[in-house]
Parts: C-alpha cells; sequence; structure tokens
C-alpha cells in the first residue's frame, strides 16, 4: 500500500472529503487527489506529522515504514468516542472552542486537563 492508499483509506475511514483535508493543509483538494491517485508519490516532510494527526494514524504508517496505523494506546476505546472526535474535527477552530469551554464547565474536575493541553499546543 503506497501513501496515497494510505492518505485515502484513512480520510474515507474518518468520513473525510479530500476538501476537508485539502483545507486542512492548505493545498487544492486536486492536490490531495493527486497524492491518494499516485501522481505525486512524494509527501513534503513539513505535512507528514500533522496529516498524520489529522488522519488519526502514525507518520510512520502514513509514510508505509510500519503496518500499524495507530498505537493502541491512542485508539478510541469505544464507537461513540470515535464518533465524538469525528464530529469535532469537522468544527471549525471557533466551535472547537465553544466545544471546549462547554465540556469545562460540564466536567468542571477535569477543567484543568483541558488547560494542560492548550499549553501543550501552543
Amino acid at each position: 500500500m503506497n501513501i496515497g492508499d494510505r492518505i485515502k483509506q484513512a480520510r474515507l475511514s474518518l468520513g473525510y472529503s479530500a476538501e476537508q483535508v485539502a483545507a486542512f493543509l492548505q493545498v487544492s483538494p486536486a492536490t490531495i487527489y493527486r497524492y491518494e491517485n499516485g501522481d505525486i508519490s512524494k509527501l513534503p516532510s513539513k505535512f507528514i506529522k500533522p496529516l498524520a494527526e489529522y488522519l488519526c494514524i502514525t507518520p510512520e504508517y502514513l509514510m508505509g515504514w510500519s503496518d500499524e496505523s495507530v498505537p493502541i494506546q491512542d485508539q478510541p476505546k469505544n464507537d461513540e468516542i470515535r464518533l465524538l472526535i469525528r464530529g469535532l474535527n469537522k468544527l471549525s477552530p471557533e466551535q472547537v472552542e465553544q466545544a471546549k469551554n462547554v465540556m469545562k464547565a460540564m466536567f468542571t474536575e477535569y477543567a484543568d486537563y483541558f488547560e494542560k493541553e492548550e499549553e501543550n499546543e501552543k
């Protein structure tokens, strides 16, 4: 399986369109289709980690260096969590921030977790 196949398989399993992936990477949808069809075989190194994270796969799997797509500890535990992750990945940055604020309010005992995650993102 080549890089394009892995991108397409991961994208479809998450229910993402090529347009969504393209918008995330700030490239044209045609570029994503060209990766998936094998017309472009070399993925720029600046895209490897962000694309793998966006597609919920490991960079090693994306590049074909490993057959393990997601580390066991990072796999969502059940269908409900996978559904929530898919939904969150489709939100705009502003909507994600609103969702985080709602979760902070609902789960006050975990509010510090969200703050630690925000620090790690900077």
